[in-house]
């Protein structure tokens, strides 16, 4: 294999992202953070020539156009490690389900209610989280709160396993009755995240049809379900499509032990609330099975009070869905198309927005 491929597959997704920010910073005389353009910096062709340069003297095999239309660190970090529709994928045999049996799937499911932030429970915020950022959601949430109490509604299987998904309807069910044990009456403020925001529209479309009120639904990086006359992808090869990102991000060769796999998931800020290395292969599991159920139900309408924050800058499904009530709705677009929802949970913009909204 040729000494740049070697690398290029070798190095983390973050790690790419921190050489890239490194190197960027030398030639355009500054501190670049990951998510700054180099164009906004103050870069032109030639600064852009010399850092693709620089980026192949580190073992980066990196083109001079690649820079360009990718002119932002996190981005071109991705280009350079996560898998493209015609790379073969891999599938690290210690992540995968198959290789350790289908799980546990019965037993007793509950959804336990973990606090978050004290406060004001007049203004509680209730929150659905994604599988893969659990810390960073609730630090993102703990600083929104502001002196409201916030919790979170977390589906446990048995022994704390993950349990299979089911329908986002199912799902809906357990959070609702969930939350309605822990708050009997309104209003409610929900907020999901990643897949969790489509379990947190339904429930609030639940709460709405008992005639309770949902004074706030914020969806916090949802998926967009699928790209525009993309078939439906099924059960496996959703499954496929995670573990090939997932080696990508974290340059896994398929060979590496679970106890590996799970410190480069710390160090890159994801599953930093799963302690137990054995429990990861499942949550892909379960991962795929979420995603299944958020493929087989859309964005169905939904006329309540509502907050949009989406990682890209094109128009999300649920905008299209939603426009019916768009006085209802508010967007807050960031112009990232980033594969990791990490910066949304960071940004400021979205900080101070959820603060207001919290506030109103």
């Amino acid at each position: 294999m040729h000494s740049n491929q070697r690398n290029r597959t070798q190095l983390t997704c973050q790690a790419v992202e921190r050489l890239l920010c490194e190197i960027s910073g030398v030639h355009l005389g500054r501190a670049v953070s990951p998510y700054d353009d180099f164009f906004e910096l103050g870069g032109d062709s030639l600064s852009i020539i010399q850092i693709a340069t620089a980026a192949r003297a580190h073992g980066l095999s990196l083109r001079s156009s690649e820079v360009l239309r990718f002119p932002v660190p996190a981005r071109l970090a991705e280009r350079l490690t996560l898998p493209r529709d015609s790379a073969p994928r891999v599938r690290p045999g210690a992540l995968d389900p198959g290789a350790t049996g289908p799980g546990p799937d019965s037993g007793p499911v509950e959804v336990r209610v973990v606090s978050i932030a004290d406060g004001d429970p007049a203004g509680r915020l209730h929150v659905i989280h994604s599988q893969s950022h659990v810390r960073a959601e609730r630090d993102a949430v703990a600083a929104w709160a502001e002196g409201r109490a916030a919790v979170a509604l977390r589906l446990t299987g048995p022994g704390g396993s993950t349990p299979p998904a089911g329908s986002v309807e199912q799902l809906a069910d357990r959070y609702l009755a969930a939350l309605r044990r822990h708050q009997p009456l309104g209003p409610y403020r929900l907020a999901g995240f990643g897949h969790g925001a489509v379990v947190a529209l339904e429930v609030a479309r639940r709460l709405r049809g008992l005639g309770a009120e949902a004074a706030l639904l914020a969806l916090i990086a949802p998926p967009a379900v699928s790209a525009p006359g993309e078939a439906p992808a099924d059960l496996d090869d959703l499954l496929s499509r995670r573990l090939a990102m997932l080696a990508g991000r974290f340059a896994l060769t398929g060979d590496e032990s679970i106890e590996d796999i799970h410190a480069r998931f710390h160090d890159g800020g994801w599953y930093e609330d799963v302690s137990r290395p054995q429990d990861l292969p499942g949550l892909q599991r379960a991962w795929a099975g979420v995603a299944l159920a958020v493929q087989e139900y859309g964005y169905p309408p939904y006329d309540g009070p509502a907050v949009l924050v989406a990682g890209s800058s094109t128009a999300h499904p649920a905008e299209q869905a939603w426009s019916d009530a768009p006085e209802q709705l508010t967007v807050h677009r960031m112009d990232l198309a980033l594969a990791s929802p990490l910066p949304v949970f960071n940004d400021p913009h979205v900080a101070a927005l959820m603060r207001k909204v919290l506030a109103a």
